[in-house]
């Protein structure tokens, strides 16, 4: 019995430890950071792109990316898995409405997701597959 206490003990000691380390310089504590990138990646010589991205509780506004620019943001996810960010591209006379990140969807191990626009579609990957994003939206409109 007093050694199943010892053990409890230890544990209450070790994630103790780590507590003050998952607050400090803007960590999560109990939760996850994602940084979440809109790349434009269209063609040159054509309309740029226009994005809106939101939360319930985040309105990021509206943005416009020239060819290679970036828009990005970093957030902590909530403790329950309901964390979650739509965004909004156009790209005259295209457009494409998705949701950005939901806690159920991304099961990612890396903290930094990205949705990429090319001219067939709208891509994503994560840091480990960046080189070779998978095609998840076909453009409307």
């Amino acid at each position: 019995m007093s050694f199943t206490i010892f053990k409890i003990f230890l544990l209450f000691l070790v994630i103790e430890a780590n507590i003050p380390h998952r607050f400090a310089e803007g960590g999560c504590g109990a939760t996850v950071r994602r940084t979440i990138h809109v790349v434009n990646k269209l063609t040159p010589d054509t309309p740029q792109l226009d994005v809106h991205c939101y939360s319930k509780n985040d309105d990021l506004g509206n943005h416009t990316l020239s060819i290679a620019q970036e828009f990005k943001w970093t957030f902590c996810t909530n403790f329950f898995p309901t964390t979650l960010y739509a965004c909004h591209l156009w790209w005259f006379p295209k457009e494409k409405s998705f949701d950005a990140y939901k806690d159920t969807l991304f099961k990612s191990t890396t903290e930094d997701l990205f949705w990429i626009a090319k001219p067939d579609g709208i891509y994503f990957g994560d840091a480990n597959h960046i080189q070779n994003p998978e095609k998840k939206y076909d453009w409307q409109g």
